[in-house]
């Protein structure tokens, strides 16, 4: 976890004096990635203020002991940033300081849910936070965390020549990625017709310890196959791309996002790719990756289903899935017990098997635009056994993990 305070930002910063650093907000600030960037921030001494803003209370978001500090309820202001009634009182600082940057980490981040569950929680937040900014002056720089799922799935010729870059044609192939999509439509109306200050960052799948996301369901998956002795076999092919960056690797870039943006306002001619940074490792993570691993860790054997098995399941999908779930979710739950913890309460981990994820499309994003316009340094360059180690090590200290 110390490595969170690595690089040439918080040697820079540390020599200024308090009031000459940015005041930051954090909007979702609880969430997976808004307390690793809180985090980040306060070990690296970043900033004069931070404000975490979330609808969650701190008691009851789940925080590791290492974010008691940068998470402290000092710092926390309980509000619903999509409400234009809150935004005056989430922008008042105690100190009188103007926010400098704002991160949305907000919005919901729950798969396969219906389509105007998106639209408030995301597309609105993110429409409302950003017409409220661009009224301010000077208006603060906003980071807002997209993702990568917005492209349309890239071609072989594509992935060979290094995957989709900010230019690719959009086709945004989840509910959640076509919310987000939606939210850059309107943060660039607003740059045009307000002057906003903005860049969106295209994620990668974002992993690292305390994962609940993505990554997370594999090997809760590979857990339950251990335990049933089972050979876990994946759908599709060993070279469908699940690009991966980690989440310290996140906020290292989302604080050189924000001072560059601070720095480079956008023009009238600017498009939403000139605004956009793929966020993404170097280690170009395909199933293969992640089954290799994950058969090392659980001592399993892996494979993928033939191509037979793999088309009937593209137009079968719902049942397929749902037979799985059927399999799994009934010896993950008396592990759970087992171990003497609660499914819900004790762990916030499941193998449950959303339908959206499970899509024969390619996640391939090309990162070379952010490494080389922010001067990115991508210290966790690939998915790594050890790496998938912490994460594991870190639900136990959770007592997650049964």
């Amino acid at each position: 976890m110390a490595d969170g305070a690595e690089g040439g930002d918080a040697t820079s910063a540390t020599a200024t004096s308090s009031n000459e650093k940015p005041a930051v907000l954090i909007i979702g600030g609880l969430g997976y990635i808004g307390r690793f960037l809180a985090l980040y921030i306060h070990r690296s001494n970043l900033a004069s203020e931070v404000r975490l803003v979330d609808k969650v209370l701190p008691q009851l978001a789940r925080l590791p002991p290492e974010f008691a500090e940068a998470c402290s309820t000092d710092k926390f202001m309980q509000a619903d940033a999509s409400r234009e009634q809150s935004l005056s009182r989430i922008f008042t600082l105690q100190s009188g300081r103007q926010v400098s940057y704002v991160f949305n980490c907000g919005g919901e981040t729950r798969y396969s849910q219906d389509p105007s569950v998106y639209a408030v929680r995301s597309t609105a937040l993110t429409n409302t936070l950003a017409t409220y900014i661009a009224s301010l002056k000077p208006s603060p720089a906003l980071i807002e965390f997209g993702t990568g799922m917005v492209y349309k799935p890239p071609s072989s010729s594509n992935i060979s020549s290094g995957g989709c870059s900010e230019t690719a044609a959009l086709k945004p192939w989840l509910k959640i990625a076509k919310a987000k999509l939606q939210a850059e439509e309107a943060l660039q109306k607003l740059a045009r017709e307000k002057a906003l200050k903005y860049v969106c960052l295209r994620l990668a799948h974002v992993y690292g310890e305390y994962d609940v996301g993505f990554l997370a369901r594999g090997l809760c998956l590979a857990r339950v196959y251990q335990g049933l002795g089972r050979e876990l076999k994946w759908l599709w092919t060993k070279d469908l791309r699940i690009n991966t960056v980690h989440v310290l690797d996140v906020c290292n870039v989302a604080w050189k996002a924000a001072q560059w943006c601070a720095t480079n306002p956008p023009t009238p001619q600017s498009t939403m790719a000139d605004r956009a940074f793929n966020i993404v490792d170097m280690g170009d993570t395909k199933q293969e990756t992640l089954s290799t691993i994950v058969s090392k860790i659980f001592n399993i054997e892996t494979g993928f289903q033939g191509s037979i098995v793999s088309q009937f399941a593209k137009f079968n999908l719902d049942n397929v899935v749902d037979d799985v779930n059927e399999d799994i979710l009934q010896p993950w739950a008396d592990m759970l017990k087992t171990k003497g913890l609660d499914a819900g309460q004790g762990s916030p981990l499941t193998p449950f098997m959303e339908k959206e994820l499970l899509k024969d499309h390619n996640l391939c994003l090309d990162g070379k635009k952010a490494r080389e316009t922010l001067a990115w340094m991508v210290e966790r360059d690939r998915l790594t056994e050890a790496r998938v180690k912490e994460i594991l090590e870190s639900y136990e200290r959770m007592r997650w993990w049964p």
